[in-house]
């Protein structure tokens, strides 16, 4: 089975990346899983996208900003009741990178474990003794292997460590962020020069995920799942 995962880190990945990756899947029959972080949600028509895709078989889960439970900023618990309130299921949990991120492993994996969810997704090996269920570390699709190597030689080796992973385990977890689709993945750097190239690359529509993203469902939709679905499989 591969996992599909979506990281919705941004208002211009909900509302214009969304879309297009519901688009995609609906052609192939596929549903995956949507991770969203609270903040990204400011009004009513973003939590009725939201809702719609619940509706309509795909997976929404919260993709944690408070990933160590600090003080000063709402507490996981809330994040998480602010998505039920609204009328989401959540099953799942995982950490998003730049608010705080992965910094403290044995406690990021706690602070996801005490939601009381079915499922964590996080980084590495978790301590013994948790009670969710945990889903081994994803494949990134985009900010790994396009990002770095390019569309042809990073789907390459994309491919080839996707099916290790299924061979060696039976399951293999795949993340991609909406926004990519719209915008361009781009290339590794920072800087005024690195930017100006991704943006260039964004009016060229160079490096945007579509094409891939189409290609990889093409050539897996058959295994693809949401993350409940292995889930529900394995408990």
């Amino acid at each position: 089975m591969i996992l599909l995962r979506h990281d919705i880190d941004t208002v211009w990945g909900l509302r214009k990346g969304v879309p297009l990756v519901m688009k995609l899947e609906e052609n192939y029959g596929v549903r995956s899983t949507f991770f969203v972080r609270v903040r990204v949600l400011k009004n009513e028509s973003d939590w009725k996208l939201l809702k719609e895709l619940q509706d309509a078989g795909w997976e929404i889960g919260l993709h944690l900003d408070n990933t160590d439970g600090r003080r000063n900023m709402p507490p996981p618990e809330w994040e998480l009741n602010v998505l039920c309130e609204h009328g989401l299921v959540i099953h799942g949990v995982t950490p998003h990178g730049t608010v705080i991120g992965w910094n403290n492993p044995p406690k990021n994996w706690l602070v996801m474990d005490k939601l009381g969810l079915k499922y964590i997704d996080g980084y590495g090996d978790p301590p013994v003794g948790l009670k969710s269920l945990v889903v081994k570390t994803h494949l990134s699709l985009d900010i790994y292997y396009i990002k770095r190597y390019g569309v042809k030689k990073g789907y390459k080796l994309f491919k080839k460590d996707l099916e290790n992973r299924l061979h060696n385990n039976g399951y293999a977890s795949v993340l991609t962020h909406p926004e990519w689709f719209v915008r361009s993945v781009g290339i590794v750097g920072s800087g005024f020069f690195t930017k100006s190239i991704n943006f260039l690359m964004t009016l060229l529509d160079i490096r945007k995920l579509t094409d891939v993203y189409n290609f990889f469902l093409s050539e897996y939709y058959a295994k693809c799942f949401r993350y409940i679905d292995w889930v529900n499989k394995h408990v």
